[in-house]
Formats: structure tokens, C-alpha cells, sequence
């Protein structure tokens, strides 16, 4: 029972990760940043651990942290099901609008017909965007899967974090055989670049400990297939998010390259509004990302190599 009692402090622990700080925090639940304070830093005493960073111009949350947020996010959102499983007929046949950063669209392409397959009553309507948060305050989307690291400043909207993306830079066995594994961004030619171009992401490469270039590339596509297909056939490097290559890379159809400047893994949250906002059809759909993706990234760890662990 006493565990019990003591699942308030997740429940508090939970909204200062959402308001991305503990005055923020504070402001929503009506009470004071010293006594979340108090009582984040007993939930640390009591599970051992460091869940935050936090000092006079820093927070951010620990990698154990980030393990406690994903399922305390999941104990909270089952405290708002049992609220709204007194009217049940109210999430019959519910919709949920999905927006997705261009980068994103092949990974919901992929993770929609597992949850359609667990929620057969459930519609989805997916749209690719450069994740504006407009959409959210308009009610025109109910949950944006964002890359952004900036989150949005708004005490309307919640980031749930639902893990990190892997960038790599990959090429064909040809095409390596062609030209040589490269063993420096710099040694490149841009006649082997190819690059994705987008509205959000205006073609640039990201390599570890570089500031960002746009290059000009071979082939710049906002049709992430397109380059896929272009990489496979030998026409050039490119940078791919991991989901969107892993199985290439595994059968030997692609191989990484510049595995030492791969960059750090960008951020992914799903944009919601506030808790008392969002439907429970919609945070059935952020809870399926969140499992799949840890399930995916397991698998990978199984049949790839890990990311390299250098300091930026």
C-alpha cells in the first residue's frame, strides 16, 4: 500500500517533464515549485537514481529519467482512461488527426497498420507537415510527431517524449566498391551527396562535432522513397533515419559509412494539447508509438551496430 500511496510523486514527476520545468509546473497544478521540488528529490532518495538535471540555467531529464517518465506518462494516462471509461460510447468510432515532419512519414506509415490492426474502431487521418503547432491550438490536428529540438512554449501544449531517431549516412556495396568508403565528411564529393529537401528540413547534412552545411547535392528530394531508391541503386550517400534503412543496412542492401561524425540522435515528441484536452483514442495511439518504438529499437540493437559513443 505504501508504494500506492506514492504514486502521486510519478504523477507530479510526470507533469514537470510535460511543462518542462518546475515553475511551469507549479503554475498548472496550482501549488509551488519548492514543494514539487521537495518531492521530486524524494522520489529520487526513494528509487535510487537521478530522474532530472536542474540548476540555474539548465533541465533536462536524465536517461533514467526518460525511462521512468514513458511509463509514469502510461500510469497517468490509465488514471484518465478509468475517468473516461464512465462513458464509453463517448471514444466509439473516434478520430485521431496525426501530423507528421516529413522525416517522420515513412515511420507512421509504417506503425498504422499495427495500431489500426489493435484499435479497429479507431480512424486515423495522417498528414505530412512541418509539424506547426498552430494546428493543435486550431484543433485542426490532435497530435503532432515532432523532430524539433525547441520545444513549443506554451502552457496549452504537452511534449511527451517518445524516444530519440538515429541518423546514418549509408551507400550501396557498389557504390563504395565505385569511390571508396569515404573516412571524412570533407572528403565527399558533392556529386555523390544525395539529400533531403523539404519545407522543415532545406537539405542539409548533420555530421557529429560539424556545424550543418547544405551541399550541393546530386539529387535533393522531398520524396524520401525516391532517395531511397537512388541510394540503392548506387547513385549516391545519403542520410537516412534509421527505421527507414535498418533493414537495408541488415541484409547487406546498404552499408553505413562516416560512423564516426554520426550525428547525436534528434528528439522525438508527440505535441498534444493539455491532458483534460486530449481524447483517449489519441493517447491510445501515443502510448502504441512509444511501445513500438522500444520494441523496434531492441530489435535493431540486436542486428546492428551501436551507435558510436563519442562526446560531441
Amino acid at each position: 500500500m505504501e508504494q500506492i500511496n506514492n504514486l502521486g510523486d510519478f504523477f507530479l514527476f510526470v507533469h514537470v517533464v510535460e511543462a518542462g520545468g518546475f515553475s511551469s509546473a507549479a503554475t498548472r497544478l496550482g501549488t509551488t515549485r519548492s514543494l514539487l521540488s521537495r518531492r521530486i528529490i524524494a522520489l529520487e532518495q526513494r528509487l535510487g537514481t537521478r530522474l532530472l538535471h536542474r540548476n540555474a540555467r539548465r533541465f533536462a531529464v536524465t536517461e533514467a529519467g526518460e525511462r521512468v517518465y514513458r511509463h509514469a506518462s502510461v500510469m497517468c494516462e490509465a488514471a484518465l482512461a478509468a475517468e473516461q471509461a464512465a462513458a464509453p460510447s463517448a471514444n466509439a468510432g473516434s478520430l485521431v488527426r496525426i501530423e507528421a515532419q516529413g522525416l517522420l512519414s515513412p515511420l507512421v506509415a509504417e506503425l498504422v497498420p499495427g495500431f489500426v490492426a489493435n484499435h479497429p474502431r479507431t480512424r486515423l487521418a495522417v498528414t505530412a507537415s512541418g509539424s506547426d503547432i498552430e494546428a493543435l491550438l486550431r484543433q485542426q490536428a490532435d497530435v503532432i510527431l515532432s523532430l524539433r529540438e525547441t520545444l513549443p512554449d506554451s502552457s496549452d501544449i504537452v511534449a511527451r517524449p517518445l524516444g530519440t531517431v538515429r541518423l546514418v549516412t549509408v551507400g550501396s556495396p557498389d557504390l563504395v566498391r565505385r569511390v571508396g568508403k569515404p573516412a571524412h565528411p570533407a572528403s565527399l564529393d558533392e556529386n555523390h551527396y544525395l539529400s533531403y529537401a523539404s519545407g522543415d528540413t532545406p537539405g542539409y547534412w548533420m555530421f557529429r562535432g560539424m556545424v550543418a552545411q547544405r551541399r550541393n547535392a546530386r539529387m535533393a528530394s522531398a520524396d524520401l522513397g525516391a532517395l531511397l531508391a537512388s541510394a540503392r541503386a548506387g547513385l549516391g550517400f545519403a542520410q537516412f533515419p534509421l527505421y527507414m534503412v535498418a533493414d537495408d543496412i541488415a541484409g547487406g542492401r546498404l552499408r553505413l559509412v562516416l560512423e564516426d561524425f554520426e550525428p547525436q540522435p534528434l528528439p522525438l515528441h508527440a505535441l498534444t494539447m493539455s491532458s483534460r484536452s486530449v481524447s483517449e483514442a489519441t493517447l491510445n495511439f501515443v502510448r502504441f508509438v512509444q511501445q513500438s518504438l522500444g520494441a523496434m529499437a531492441a530489435r535493431w540493437q540486436e542486428h546492428l551496430p551501436a551507435q558510436p559513443n563519442r562526446a560531441s
